[in-house]
């Protein structure tokens, strides 16, 4: 059902509402202000078929300059469950003095605050009206607290409360990531000009949960031509409105009673007004879906008669919680405004993929490192904690891009820098079998004054330093679209490769920023110093991507994995498919360059020669494909070598369906890399701490590379993880799951 139908399911508890014997006001002056609808989250939308009970509440009764307003508050609920909420105000035209009924309950706006320091854990508990009522869990430097209130207040004249009560929870984050009720508010008083709870949290804290508003103010959602169009006409008669709505204030379907009221004529309902408007929003807003307007909120500014021409302006301005901010005016044929309000709009659904290695570039993020003041937080704790620890800034390499770096280890800090490096280890299997545990950095010892990065490519491409760059380019993005409100709440998650490290700590929150840098660093070490390189520093080893389809639409990803092996196998050398990206469309290959250079100058012949290989698995025996491919190969293998003999290296080029990787010189995903997965799992156990994972951020949401599919804490799910990786771990878990 359209989401302002609801008036009509609660129109009548509403009404009742604002008749209580407390208000002594005329119905011929009874304006009605504004309707807004929310849809509550998680629920499926009104429908029809569905059995409703709607209850309503005052929610404020005020004397005002303009006459005595009336908020009420109305809830629609479906098998005992709040569907939707209905925010009314009227207002009884005149003078009114009677203030021994007045009064106002409001829910406050959520306000976090951070204690930043002991004094200010001291300060907070010295407060009478405060209360902490968790003892085992106790406040310390650093806690964050979220305050949700509620104020009921009466009132003595318009700026002075005869009483006031204000209370509630305040809830704290603990170590699961989750936030826990930890104290109560409660402050009440007579009397009062002001409310000393409310002033506390506006001088130390900061509301959350609010609407972020764009600085320029936004853009019109209404498409240019004159067949899409934003204007109607009112009925020349309310009579059918008021009919199908029971809304049969006279001022609305009697000329002598509008008359007797002093209006110009009888007046349109304020709800037509709000549901011809409302059919604009899903229109052009929500892209001919409703059920993505999940909120629509109005004010009635001006008379609205029959026959008048209504014209409706829409405007995108913010966003909060990844939903579109559309404000809504409404004009008639005399250019007055008679209606505005705002609707929160939903975005499609949104996937949030973090990308893998290969994306770096010099400068990159910096640009939003000088425009937003939440990104450059995140930069620069993360320099800090580089400096710190390792002795180099990552904002210079990004930067700069440096062929060189060197890394003093002189001082207090130089040695404990110089420490870190030799601390660092990674494990490898011998010939005879034997594991052994090896220093990433054999050159650095107790007497190693310094030490000096190299790359020749810049050290932004030498994986160590790509990998935290990147990761931080997005945990910043991140970080700044969500302080923009442009997050969606509860969207799937992934990252592709590395990008599954920033995905984990920006959505999942399953790490610090300097505990995320650590890993990403270590990881780019081990990588870095898996492969063998030359006195230039360069390595052997690459990746491509592949599109098959662009040598045949029969080449598909079974043939392509024939092709890579018999390469790998007459070459006797590296190479795999790591990455299944698009089926038949894209897919990544690992493997040394030779075989890298092997496969884009096969598929490349395959093109020019029209040869379709799906077509000859058909025609000929296994035994002379086999001969027939490896001649190719072979062919293709001694153009690649020479290549390598004249010019001493093989630099990739483009081909008809390869696209090499710039910047990527360790064959990442391969077999390659086998030896350094227990290392780094350890190195991951010791990272990411049980008590950092809240799992309701992923059940659902988070989909990991490994499988493919949404993650769950289900024994079929495990089972599946299990089939794929064959862990130890797991197979632990599994053996008792049941018990």
């Amino acid at each position: 059902a359209p989401l302002d139908y609801a008036i009509r399911l609660g129109w009548l508890a509403i009404i009742k509402t604002i008749f209580p014997k407390e208000i002594d006001g005329d119905l011929l002056k009874l304006v009605h202000l504004s309707n807004g609808f929310r849809q509550f989250d998680n629920v499926r939308p009104l429908q029809s078929g569905d059995v409703v009970d709607c209850t309503a509440k005052i929610l404020a009764l005020k004397n005002t300059a303009s006459g005595k307003l009336v908020k009420v508050r109305s809830v629609i609920q479906r098998g005992g469950v709040d569907v939707m909420e209905i925010n009314s105000q009227f207002l009884y035209r005149g003078k009114f003095n009677d203030f021994e009924h007045t009064f106002e309950v409001v829910e406050e706006t959520p306000v976090e605050v951070v204690l930043d320091s002991a004094q200010s854990i001291a300060v907070l508990k010295s407060k009478s009206w405060f209360s902490w009522d968790h003892p085992e869990l106790n406040p310390s430097v650093g806690s964050h607290l979220i305050f949700r209130l509620n104020t009921f207040a009466s009132y003595e004249s318009p700026e002075v409360f005869s009483s006031v009560h204000t209370k509630g929870q305040v809830a704290m984050q603990v170590s699961t990531k989750e936030f826990v009720n930890v104290a109560s508010v409660d402050f009440e008083a007579s009397g009062s000009h002001g409310n000393p709870v409310l002033d506390y949290l506006k001088r130390h804290g900061q509301s959350i949960e609010q609407a972020q508003y764009f600085e320029n103010g936004g853009y019109s959602v209404l498409p240019t031509g004159e067949e899409f169009s934003s204007s109607i006409r009112v009925p020349n008669s309310n009579t059918s409105y008021a009919e199908i709505s029971t809304d049969y204030n006279p001022i609305h379907v009697n000329p002598y009673i509008a008359d007797l009221a002093e209006l110009p004529g009888t007046i349109t309902h304020g709800m037509w007004t709000s549901a011809s408007t409302r059919k604009f929003v899903e229109t052009f807003a929500a892209e001919n879906k409703p059920l993505r307007v999940t909120s629509y909120d109005v004010s009635f500014l001006g008379m609205v008669l029959p026959s008048d021409q209504l014209e409706t302006k829409l405007f995108h301005v913010g966003m909060q919680n990844g939903k579109r901010i559309i404000k809504i005016e409404t004009f008639n044929q005399n250019g007055a405004k008679v209606l505005e309000g705002t609707a929160e709009v939903d975005q499609p659904t949104t996937a949030y993929v973090f990308t893998g290695q290969g994306s770096q570039e010099p400068g990159m993020g910096m640009a939003l490192y000088g425009s937003s003041p939440v990104a450059k937080a995140v930069w620069d704790i993360a320099d800090n904690h580089f400096l710190k620890n390792y002795g180099f800034s990552i904002l210079d390499i990004v930067r700069n891009n440096p062929k060189e770096k060197t890394i003093h280890f002189g001082g207090v800090q130089g040695k404990a820098i110089r420490q870190n490096y030799m601390a660092m280890t990674y494990d490898t299997v011998t010939a005879e079998g034997e594991v052994k545990t090896l220093p990433l950095f054999p050159e650095i010892s107790d007497k190693s004054d310094f030490y000096t990065f190299k790359s020749p490519n810049g050290l932004l491409s030498a994986t160590q330093f790509t990998q935290p760059a990147l990761t931080l380019v997005e945990k910043a993005a991140f970080e700044d679209m969500v302080s923009k409100g442009l997050i969606q709440q509860n969207a799937p998650f992934a990252g592709h490769s590395l990008g599954e490290y920033a995905t984990l700590a920006s959505i999942g929150n399953v790490l610090p920023i300097e505990s995320l840098i650590d890993l990403v660093f270590f990881r780019g070490m081990t990588m870095q110093s898996a492969v063998e390189r030359d006195e230039l520093g360069r390595s052997d080893y690459g990746m491509v991507a592949v599109n098959p389809s662009r040598i045949s639409k029969s080449l598909t990803e079974n043939y392509l994995k024939y092709l890579v092996d018999s390469i790998s196998h007459e070459t006797q050398s590296l190479l795999d498919i790591v990455n299944f990206n698009v089926e038949n469309w894209q897919y990544v290959v690992s493997g040394s360059l030779t075989c890298l250079d092997v496969l884009a100058n096969v598929l490349n012949y395959l093109k020019s020669a029209n040869i379709d290989l799906a077509k000859l698995m058909k025609e000929m025996s296994l035994e002379d494909l086999k001969e027939h491919l490896s001649q190719i190969i072979h062919s293709c293998l001694a153009k690649s070598l020479e290549k390598k003999s004249q010019h001493g290296f093989i630099n990739l080029e483009r081909g008809y369906a390869t696209i090499p990787l710039p910047g990527i010189d360790v064959p990442f995903h391969s077999r390659f890399l086998l030896s350094g997965v227990v290392p780094f799992r350890n190195f991951i156990l010791r990272t990411i701490h049980q008590t950092n994972v809240d799992v309701n951020r992923l059940i659902g949401k988070y989909i990991p590379n490994l499988v493919a599919e949404p993650f769950n804490v289900t024994k079929d799910y495990f089972e599946l993880i299990h089939k794929v990786s064959s862990s130890p771990k797991i197979a632990k878990v599994l053996k008792s799951w049941d018990e």
